[in-house]
């Protein structure tokens, strides 16, 4: 991306599906509430989120969602997100996001499509190069599938190390670290774009202004 071997972006799609019972929420109760957490899409789907939005530019025209809570009465907040993403270098995004999928985790995958390169990165959490084309040929695919994918017996906690490592070396050397607050910033905006559309029941513009996830208590109640 950073060498601009896509060309130019066309769209890109988050799919996050996974699965969520009753026993993950008793184990922590702010899980799954509009006070302290969110749902699907604040939670288990953010880290997704984050990757689409920094790959496509960042910069958002409008966002248009909806959510829903199909089969988690317990908690207070969504267990399906759905939203379409117009970013202002003129591509697109797409987020499908659930914790209702049976009988356990089946995927998370990120997909970038542009002019020139497609790249698809899955397993259970983002985790595995499965697709690498562009244009250029300036690597082999089946090496750098190969080289980039990390299948460990559990995903998660494989992912922090290295962002841990580049925060402490910022802190030595003085500098940015690679992933900043404002990223997650805008990963937060993302999602609360998203609740906002579904509540209201229309596409959001940028900048969208001042939203909280209290905002949204109440809406799957009866």
């Amino acid at each position: 991306m950073e060498e601009g071997r896509f060309g130019k972006l066309l769209h890109g799609t988050a799919h996050i599906r996974w699965n969520r019972g009753e026993e993950y929420y008793k184990q922590a109760p702010w899980r799954g509430t509009w006070e302290q957490d969110g749902g699907a899409l604040m939670n288990q789907c953010i880290h997704n989120i984050d990757l689409l939005r920094w790959m496509m530019g960042n910069d958002i025209v409008e966002v248009f969602g909806m959510t829903d809570n199909l089969m988690h009465g317990f908690i207070d907040a969504e267990d399906l997100g759905m939203a379409i993403i117009r970013f202002a270098n003129g591509s697109y995004g797409i987020i499908e996001g659930t914790t209702n999928i049976f009988p356990k985790n089946l995927e998370e995958t990120l997909y970038v499509f542009g002019e020139q390169g497609t790249v698809k990165i899955g397993g259970k959490s983002v985790n595995i190069i499965e697709e690498w084309m562009f244009a250029d040929n300036l690597d082999n695919s089946e090496i750098i599938k190969e080289k980039y994918h990390e299948n460990p017996p559990t995903v998660y906690g494989f992912g922090h190390n290295p962002l841990y490592a580049d925060v402490i070396d910022a802190i030595h050397n003085d500098r940015q670290p690679y992933v900043t607050a404002e990223d997650g910033r805008r990963a937060l905006e993302l999602v609360l774009a998203i609740y906002k559309s579904a509540a209201e029941g229309k596409s959001i513009k940028f900048p969208m202004g001042k939203c909280n996830t209290m905002d949204f208590k109440g809406r799957f109640n009866g």
